[in-house]
Parts: structure tokens; sequence; C-alpha cells
């Protein structure tokens, strides 16, 4: 799956890289990404504090429900 298309918002393709992780390393990897992500856009004033606290909630349930898979495997 290719997921570094240019008309795809950095948010949905980390999101993709999340839920494919193929270990917890990369999982991790990243969640520390999206973190960048959100204060990026925060900083340029692109999203508001609820829109970047949603982000934020969003992409820690799509990491905790693939580490879970990870281990389940």
């Amino acid at each position: 799956m290719s997921i570094a298309r240019s008309d795809i918002h950095p948010a949905i393709s980390l999101l993709a890289t999340i839920t494919y992780a193929t270990s917890v390393h990369e999982a991790r990897r990243n969640e520390a990404r999206t973190q960048e992500l959100i204060f990026e856009l925060q900083l340029g004033e692109t999203i508001s504090k609820l829109d970047a606290d949603n982000l934020r909630v969003l992409f820690r349930g799509a990491l905790e429900k693939r580490l879970w898979e990870i281990s389940s495997e």
C-alpha cells in the first residue's frame, strides 16, 4: 500500500502507517511523528487546541488498537 501520495493530508498518511505497522517499534515511532505533526499544525495556527486534542485521541485509539493486534499475533 502506497501512503506517500501528495494529495493526502499528512495526518491521514500517519494514521495509515500506524494502522499497518508491522512491529511495536514502528507503531511507536509513528506515534512520535503524530505528536510532531500536531505540534506543527498548532504552531502554525492551522488547527485549534480542541482539534489538536481530538487528533491526539484519534491517533491514540489507532495506536492502542494496533499494539493490541500486534501483541495478539
